[in-house]
């Protein structure tokens, strides 16, 4: 496997779009006047056919509205590491990991030897949570469309991220965001970090100590009569035990965390968002980004061909059309430009891959993991070689490379070699390797999955090997749902619909990469393209 780049260096890029015609060339957009307000939605796990499966059962004014604008239907991430942080950072920097620096949700640093969370940071704290550590965006490497706006508009424009997750609206604010708050499941009470501000507003402290969870105490998550294969049947109930418990408590936030009217929560935070912080009501564009959480803790937990995603998508579908009809009021949809994405998609779970012949096994990391230490110590000598392995990455254990005096690129090479026989893995690529091929970039074709593994790889933080498991393989024990994580079509298509006046409704089936958002919108911002980007503007579907 390890011989692979070599085997290939002989051959021409081709290019991933075509030489644009004279009609694109004229397209003017640097003089198009930004709107009052841009909403950046992102719906976490959400694959592009929901789109189509349950269109049927959507209102007019949710995703509907949406689909009106302009809709690529052929959206794909070209990176192998299809998870949440990775893939809001690479929305908005117009940037692939290998670029951005973002290459998972958490990695094992060599230079520290620990797992660290892409996300943290201990030189700040919690701010209207739990005593600990903050978070902040410095692992994030170079700018967003955020910031290059707030840069453009001398800091005027307001940028604020809202999500559940801390990792999905800390990325998606970018370095320069007035404010990301997210959600403590523990509390129920939005947060936010030192890294922003010192104490919350008082408008946040107002909507914490109203406790919005309580009003959905003694409620079950039953399915709506549209629900197809539901029958409105209750898909989840709170079971307090049998003591009388107050309400909500942290038995129930932690229940009615992986339910659906979360997501009715968090829009209705997001618009206390515009309203106090007066969003869209300024003399230059704000930035709203907002990541519905929900959405992938009900995909993980049932897997994509289920009633209850099913039924959190068309609830989703109604939360949307209320939170856009309220925002109309507030700021009027005249003046506001949507876009709309997904970080990743996800797989059908292992138990419907199996009974529908679509996958074999996954290969566990422990497998895995197994397979190297015995063929390093058989190259080398007695371990521990293996430092560390997870579903993207083996790290070799420095100490035992430096006592036996093992090279490291032929370590690599040899771990490489011995995790691609483990039954479950497609393929395996070294850090030696990676790294020489992003030198050779511009002037080489690769496989597509070695080109899915660069964009997934920084040299700086990667690890000794990267994996990629074989279509349809999850890594995760049976019965527990599903996962994404690969750079399979399942998790890597996702929607990407332009909405507002300055864009051109229709269906555009041309290739297009998640990378493109932030472009087009800087484009028609008349802003720079924020530090790293690789996309290309859709101009296609600029007025």
């Amino acid at each position: 496997m390890y011989a692979l780049v070599s085997a290939l260096s002989g051959i021409l890029v081709l290019q991933r779009f075509p030489a644009p015609t004279p009609e694109e060339h004229s397209v003017r957009v640097a003089n198009v006047h930004g709107p009052k307000l841009l909403l950046i939605l992102v719906i976490d796990q959400f694959r592009y056919d929901y789109l189509e499966r349950f269109r049927p059962y959507f209102v007019g004014r949710g995703f509907n509205l949406l689909l009106g604008g302009a809709n690529f239907v052929d959206c794909r991430y070209d990176y192998a590491t299809t998870v949440t942080c990775a893939g809001h950072a690479t929305l908005l920097t117009g940037a692939y990991p290998n670029v951005h620096g973002i290459i998972a949700n958490e990695w094992f640093d060599n230079r520290s030897y620990r797992k660290v969370y892409c996300a943290e940071d201990s030189g700040t704290t919690l701010v209207g949570g739990p005593v600990g550590p903050g978070m902040s965006p410095r692992k994030l490497m170079g700018s967003t469309l955020g910031d290059e706006l707030r840069l453009a508009t001398g800091f005027q424009s307001k940028v604020v991220a809202i999500s559940l997750k801390d990792r999905a609206s800390i990325m998606p604010g970018g370095h320069t965001a007035n404010a990301a708050y997210w959600y403590d499941a523990a509390s129920g009470h939005f947060v936010t970090s030192t890294y922003y501000m010192q104490a919350l507003p008082s408008w946040v402290a107002a909507f914490d100590q109203a406790l919005p969870a309580k009003a959905y105490c003694g409620k079950a998550w039953q399915a709506l009569p549209e629900t197809p294969g539901a029958g409105g049947q209750v898909l989840k109930q709170f079971t307090p035990g049998l003591l009388e418990r107050p309400c909500p408590d942290s038995q129930f936030l932690g229940w009615l965390n992986a339910t659906p009217y979360m997501t009715e929560i968090e829009l209705s935070f997001a618009l206390e968002a515009v309203k106090q912080e007066r969003l869209g009501q300024g003399a230059t564009t704000d930035l709203l980004a907002l990541s519905l959480s929900e959405n992938d803790y009900i995909g993980h937990g049932y897997g994509p061909y289920s009633v209850e995603v099913a039924d959190v998508t068309i609830r989703t579908d109604r939360y949307l059309a209320d939170f856009l009809n309220s925002l109309d009021r507030l700021v009027g949809l005249d003046n506001v430009w949507i876009a709309f994405s997904s970080d990743h998609g996800v797989a059908p779970t292992p138990a419907f891959s199996v009974e529908h012949h679509l996958s074999g096994p996954a290969a566990a990391p422990l497998a895995v993991g197994a397979a190297v230490e015995d063929a390093l110590s058989k190259a080398f000598g007695a371990g521990p070689w293996v430092e560390d392995v997870d579903e993207f990455y083996i790290n070799l254990n420095r100490f035992t490379l430096q006592k036996r005096g093992a090279d490291l690129a032929k370590a690599e090479a040899i771990a490489a070699e011995a995790a691609a026989s483990v039954p479950g893995v497609r393929a395996a690529f070294t850090h030696t390797q990676l790294t020489q091929l992003q030198l050779l970039q511009g002037s080489l074709l690769y496989s597509p999955i070695m080109r899915k593994a660069s964009n997934s790889f920084n040299e700086q933080r990667s690890g000794d090997v990267f994996m990629v498991q074989d279509p349809f393989a999850v890594t995760i024990p049976p019965g527990t749902g599903s996962n994404h994580g690969a750079p399979w079509n399942y998790d890597a298509q996702v929607p990407l619909i332009l909405w507002g006046s300055v864009f051109k409704p229709g269906t555009y089936a041309v290739p297009c990469e998640p990378i493109d958002l932030a472009p087009t919108l800087a484009v028609a911002l008349g802003l720079t393209q924020p530090s790293g980007a690789q996309g290309r503007p859709l101009s296609i579907a600029l007025k």
